[in-house]
């Protein structure tokens, strides 16, 4: 790719809503952000990056800076997110199109650094310029936090892998090679966090963290598993959890201690070994862990399905995300319901609860409980990468019988 561009700095505006239950289909709440957006001397046009400033802050203390892929996404429209990170001073970076591997040959570094020199003209925060940084990344994306904090340490606050990889992982998310580090790079004392949902379990994309971690002894590993989460969701109390990890990195950037506590085990089993076991901030982080994992453990499991439009989803166990739908119009209601195992008949028995139905990703607007409408302004669209589909996730807490269960759902536009 020919790096060099033509950059044209544009202040816009774009909008993110707020959850469902603060909105109707009459008063759609919406915050205004900063952006810029360039062109390619090549012709590739379209291509954007957009700053949410922490609201309420005098200077930009971090930067969160995640590429899009798909969650990524929740927590720009998470208001309970935005407000912690307005509280901790740190902008939030979307990124079209970033680099999966941070393969510095194919020009990312480059572009990396002229997207934030006009984020820090465009909006008159010069601070921006040295802002540690927080790489944030999901699945496809989540090899990259790793690999941008090796070839930027001095510029790493932490790394975030949500629903990811290991570092150095030879089962990279978006399924091809990793890129080597060489010898000289390494990601020591720089707090990573790596989250993996509990339905979502793959042995062997765990131990190569805890490998790495016994191989260099200064890196700082913390693991969480998003007990009765997916791979698909982002629940606001991960969201909590990446914030507090976030506020600790500030307090305590390259932390020399530590504590160190068991990896998650299925049947609650506390290893004592240090082989299984991963590094946290603090006691603090250990009991939240401890909580998370206590949670589910035992319980039964309870399932979901929906009504698109009135129509039934069917349930596919071989695909990527296992329950499709098609829409044509403006406007479409997904109506969820606990089913049986086989994610088709109603069951009766499960947690007394309501579930909820969540916006992953996509050009759509919730107006109501179970009401959507299309975005024809949304955010991430661009004349390369235009979203055709919408991704949703069907929740529903658990009890002191059943766990919390999820259910992605991909809805094509017609």
């Amino acid at each position: 790719m020919n790096m060099k561009k033509i950059l044209l700095l544009s202040i816009m505006t774009f909008f993110l809503l707020t959850p469902a239950e603060e909105t109707d289909a009459k008063t759609i709440k919406k915050y205004p952000r900063q952006s810029v957006r360039w062109d390619d001397v090549t012709g590739e046009e379209g291509m954007r990056a957009y700053l949410r400033l922490p609201q309420g802050q005098q200077k930009v203390k971090a930067l969160l800076y995640c590429h899009q892929n798909m969650t990524e996404e929740v927590l720009f429209r998470s208001t309970l997110f935005t407000h912690k990170m307005d509280s901790l001073g740190v902008a939030m970076a979307f990124i079209q199109q970033g680099s999966q591997n941070w393969d510095v040959t194919k020009g990312c570094q480059e572009r990396f650094e002229q997207i934030i020199r006009h984020f820090a003209e465009g909006t008159g925060h010069p601070e921006i310029l040295d802002a540690p940084i927080i790489p944030f990344g999901h699945s496809a994306q989540a090899t990259f936090p790793w690999n941008f904090a090796a070839w930027n340490p001095e510029r790493t606050l932490c790394i975030i892998s949500y629903h990811g990889d290991a570092p150095r992982t030879n089962l990279c998310g978006y399924g091809r090679e990793n890129i080597e580090w060489g010898r000289t790079r390494n990601i020591d004392f720089i707090p990573g966090l790596m989250i993996e949902g509990e339905y979502e379990w793959w042995e062997a994309r765990v131990r190569p963290a805890l490998a790495f971690r016994m191989m260099y002894p200064d890196s700082r590993i913390s693991f969480l598993c998003d007990a009765g989460k997916g791979h698909f969701d982002l629940c606001e109390q991960t969201q909590d959890y990446i914030a507090r990890f976030i506020a600790k990195a500030l307090d305590n950037p390259r932390p020399q201690g530590g504590c160190y506590y068991s990896r998650w085990q299925e049947d609650g089993t506390e290893s004592q070994d240090p082989h299984d076991q991963f590094w946290y901030q603090d006691d603090e982080m250990v009991s939240l862990t401890k909580a998370r994992y206590a949670e589910t453990r035992g319980k039964q499991m309870q399932y979901l399905s929906a009504k698109v439009n009135g129509q039934p989803l069917v349930y596919q166990a071989d695909k990527h995300i296992k329950m499709n739908a098609t829409v044509t119009g403006g406007e479409f209601t997904v109506e969820p319901f606990f089913t049986e195992e086989d994610r088709h008949t109603p069951a009766t028995k499960h947690a007394a609860v309501k579930p909820r139905v969540v916006v992953i990703s996509g050009p759509v607007i919730q107006t109501g409980e179970y009401t959507f409408r299309i975005d024809p302004d949304y955010f991430g669209q661009d004349p390369k990468r235009l979203w055709s589909g919408i991704t949703l996730c069907l929740e529903a807490d658990g009890d002191h019988s059943y766990k919390s269960t999820v259910q992605e759902i991909n809805i094509q536009l017609k």
